[in-house]
């Protein structure tokens, strides 16, 4: 992709084509639509949940990857990569093929340090249309008429009007990686198992579902609202619920956050949010 532009699309290339076509036409950077390596299991250490922002609830998102849960828990669906290598699928370890000819062709892993430029980036072309538009696929139905779509709203030009589904996100991950380079994007993970590319700065805590492209205009993109705003538990797991929060949620996010209060001030502001402070004072 030159700028915006489609300029060439190839297919089936396999590992060592790419190399050489890394080798001969020496882009800026290199979006990949997979993991660069397996899982490295951290959210099954508490520890390492307990790091995150808003930490995964107990035994759940165990074999996700940190950035693979920061999608999910915003309602993006997305793939899990496991550590026990048996478990993964062949699209994965052909990703895991990808990286290493970017890495012969002189495109190392980029895992959120340093400069971007020159750098093979692991990408996810679904949260990058969900970034960019703004709201969730329509379904199946409309799958790739939307990716189109906001892709033209992005203003991609120069995809065939035939392109498969495969030549469509490879053009969005090439946009997502240009998007990046020009410091219009963003990342989620953790640098020692991988981080995933955004085309955006950042990403809403949720959102709803797009309207299908034949009822938004000329390209279809536009975000479909319901009569009555979707509500996320607040504990953080993604889970949609009527109230505040799934059943058992509140006990075990009340619970954490009395313990962090005495040792930091923003879960005391978090817990004056959630109208708790009351407890703080029981408990002391």
């Amino acid at each position: 992709m030159d700028g915006s532009r489609v300029r060439d699309t190839w297919a089936r290339v396999g590992a060592e084509g790419l190399k050489e076509l890394l080798v001969e036409h020496h882009p800026a950077a290199v979006g990949i639509d997979a993991p660069p390596r397996p899982g490295r299991g951290l959210l099954r250490d508490e520890t390492e949940r307990a790091r995150l922002a808003v930490p995964p609830a107990a035994d759940r998102h165990l074999d996700r990857r940190v950035a693979e849960y920061e999608l999910s828990r915003r309602g993006i669906g997305s793939h899990q990569t496991p550590r026990d290598e048996s478990r993964l699928f062949s699209w994965m370890t052909a990703g895991f093929e990808a990286f290493t000819a970017a890495a012969g062709a002189g495109y190392e892993l980029f895992l959120g340090e340093g400069s971007a430029r020159g750098r093979a980036f692991e990408v996810f072309p679904y949260a990058s249309y969900v970034g960019l538009s703004g709201c969730l696929s329509p379904g199946r139905r409309w799958r790739l008429a939307w990716r189109r779509a906001v892709l033209a709203d992005a203003g991609v030009e120069g995809l065939a009007g035939d392109a498969p589904i495969d030549t469509v996100d490879a053009a969005c991950a090439a946009l997502t990686a240009g998007r990046y380079l020009d410091g219009g994007g963003s990342w989620l993970g953790d640098s020692r198992e991988g981080v995933i590319v955004l085309p955006v700065p950042e990403l809403r805590v949720g959102y709803h579902r797009c309207a299908p492209p034949e009822a938004g205009g000329a390209t279809g993109v536009r975000e479909a609202r319901p009569a009555t705003e979707p509500r996320f538990c607040e504990c953080g797991c993604g889970a949609p619920v009527r109230k505040r929060f799934v059943p058992g949620h509140a006990a075990r996010l009340r619970a954490r956050l009395l313990t962090e209060a005495r040792a930091g001030a923003a879960a005391h502001r978090e817990l004056e949010r959630l109208g708790w402070l009351r407890f703080v004072k029981e408990d002391g």
